[in-house]
């Protein structure tokens, strides 16, 4: 159905030996962290973009503005932001949500940091060495 409105702009829906048809002007978007595993027909139906990755800063900057929203110290929002970057081999701000939703409760955050992060790097090394793909 995708590639048949990508292609002609119809969308055709059959229910009950019914067949009824729309025009559609439509834009679709997709998006990925990689194209190494897309095949060139989809590709090519697509205009392919690369964005750059964070610099430290807008990093730092994101990840301790969500996880005050969610309702972490400061102190304890900067230690997630600055462990995951410095020792997570592909800092990403979804860690530091996962991470910080993890310690909240917790009395020695300081302490429970260390362990998730500790946690973390073996969970990504384990799927590297099994060659899963993250």
């Amino acid at each position: 159905m995708l590639l048949s409105v990508m292609e002609t702009g119809i969308l055709t829906q059959t229910m009950h030996k019914r067949i009824r048809q729309a025009h559609l002007k439509t834009w679709i978007f997709a998006t990925s962290n990689g194209t190494k595993k897309l095949s060139e027909p989809l590709i090519s139906r697509f205009r392919v973009m690369y964005l750059n990755e964070y610099e430290f800063s807008k990093f730092y900057e994101i990840s301790v503005k969500k996880l005050l929203a969610e309702g972490l110290d400061k102190k304890s929002a900067h230690g997630i932001a600055i462990s995951v970057w410095e020792q997570l081999p592909n800092p990403d701000i979804t860690d530091c949500m996962q991470i910080g939703r993890l310690v909240k409760n917790e009395p020695d955050r300081e302490m429970a940091i260390a362990d998730e992060i500790q946690n973390f790097k073996e969970y990504d090394a384990s799927q590297l060495t099994r060659g899963t793909d993250l």
